[in-house]
């Protein structure tokens, strides 16, 4: 007759795969965690370094008129962006 394990040796066997299980779901959510982090600082520095530049870029120009509703366009752009990253603000429903 064969050895089959025993109900405990099956139990602890089976105890130390849930704990890899785990483990392992941790590592993968702290992997998406980092990298949504490091997405967001890069975008931020993107964001930040367009800025700059038009700053620089729209200094250096002449007064025009032009200009000054190229700005109001970017500005309501921006508005439009920032009410589409909102909805991934996730507010109690009791707050509002």
């Amino acid at each position: 007759m064969e050895k089959q394990p025993s109900r405990y040796a099956l139990l602890q066997q089976n105890s130390a795969l849930e704990q890899k299980v785990q483990y392992l779901e941790t590592l993968i959510e702290v992997y998406h965690i980092s990298k949504f982090e490091e997405n967001l600082y890069r975008l931020k520095l993107n964001i930040r370094s367009g800025v700059r530049q038009l700053s620089s870029e729209f200094l250096a120009m002449e007064h025009d008129p032009q200009n000054a509703e190229r700005v109001r366009d970017l500005i309501d752009y921006m508005r439009q962006v920032i009410s589409e990253l909102e909805q991934f603000t996730y507010h109690d429903r009791a707050d509002s």
